[in-house]
């Protein structure tokens, strides 16, 4: 058996979990280090996973000391493009970056090029195209068990960039890494509302077009219901999935939902239940991230894909602000949320920032500390 690559991660909060697991679970690694600016943190997932990694409170030190093979971005997304450019120049095999891939658009851009002119390769952490239902959607898809896609319907809530993220990549993953052409959307936002110090909606509605014709299309936090997964309708039928199961209506199934429960390859749905998509999805991303670093192409989540999710949550904003359906990619490189609350075009009414993602936080702490590692 070759030898295990060596993991770190920069940022051990809650996320930092999946990453750490999916490492151990897949087999074909070992963790190695930890950065982050609370040692408790650290030590939790020593105790969690009975690991020994070294500890660091400088992310930017443990690169210089470890040099690990792959490394994972796990802290709030504003440090997500520091950390991966600062990761970068020291040339892992791969780094792998929590979703959303950045803050902005112009940050996802830099980490695209820090990467490239060192060498890395870079994967977002959109773990659920690794999992069975939505692969097996995506197949029956291409094999036209549903006709033409006319519409993906899903429902989203606690921000498009944290939640939504997913879904807006979800969409190119189920229609073949289609292109999106264009956006239309609009967001309420009557509270100064944060998550994980990124400011976000309190409501959203975004309706994306796509190069094959197919239209996509987001509710977010408008129904007191979500969930990740999708409602597809096609010419010929209808999926609804979710991320453990998907339910197939056309002429073949003569009038009956067909249900299909795939399992993983490295955990059972059956088994876990809710926390199969967890679990499975973070052994599958490590397991396609170890295939990449060793020559196998292509990986379902690069860098480019991180990058057009993002766009697309952006456009909604970008649609927003400008009052106009926006075609992409998208040319407005910082945060057009931040351009319309910061130059009066939406002033909160009910005055006070608040994080929904405070609670995560350690000590005394109410914000988050972007210089640091904290995830």
């Amino acid at each position: 058996m070759a030898d295990k690559l060596r993991a770190a991660v920069i940022g051990t909060g809650g996320i930092a979990s999946q990453h750490i697991g999916g490492y151990l679970d897949c087999g074909r690694y070992e963790v190695v280090a930890l950065a982050d600016l609370e040692p408790a943190a650290m030590q939790e997932k020593n105790d969690a996973f009975g690991i020994s990694p070294a500890h660091y409170r400088d992310g930017r030190q443990m690169m210089a000391e470890v040099q690990p093979d792959v490394v994972s971005i796990c802290t709030w997304h504003a440090g997500h493009s520091e950390w991966t450019i600062a990761a970068a120049v020291h040339k892992p095999k791969a780094i792998l970056c929590e979703k959303p891939m950045a803050d902005t658009v112009g940050h996802a851009e830099q980490m695209l090029i820090a990467c490239e002119r060192n060498g890395v390769k870079l994967a977002i952490g959109h773990q659920r195209r690794f999992l069975p239902a939505y692969t097996l959607a995506r197949e029956f898809i291409a094999a036209g068990r549903i006709g033409q896609v006319h519409l993906v319907q899903s429902f989203g809530g606690a921000g498009l960039p944290n939640f939504a993220s997913h879904q807006m990549d979800m969409y190119r993953y189920l229609l073949n890494d289609d292109e999106c052409e264009w956006v239309m959307g609009n967001v309420e936002r009557k509270t100064d509302q944060y998550e994980r110090n990124t400011r976000i909606e309190d409501r959203a509605i975004g309706t994306f077009g796509f190069k094959s014709g197919a239209q996509a299309l987001i509710l977010s936090d408008v129904l007191p219901f979500y969930f990740q997964g999708a409602r597809i309708y096609g010419s010929d039928g209808m999926i609804h999935m979710t991320t453990s199961d998907l339910k197939l209506l056309n002429h073949e199934t003569k009038g009956s939902w067909e249900e299909h429960m795939p399992e993983g390859r490295f955990h059972s749905v059956r088994e876990l239940g809710p926390r199969f998509e967890w679990l499975e999805g973070g052994a599958a991303q490590a397991d396609g991230v170890a295939d990449w670093v060793e020559g196998c192409e292509p990986y379902r989540s690069t860098g480019m894909d991180g990058y057009k999710a993002l766009q697309m949550v952006h456009a909604v904003y970008e649609s927003a602000r400008m009052h106009e359906r926006v075609a992409l990619p998208l040319q407005t490189r910082v945060n057009p949320l931040d351009l319309m609350v910061e130059s009066g075009h939406l002033v909160p009414e009910r005055p006070g920032r608040y994080d929904i993602r405070v609670g995560r936080l350690r000590g005394e702490k109410m914000i988050a500390d972007n210089e640091g590692a904290e995830g």
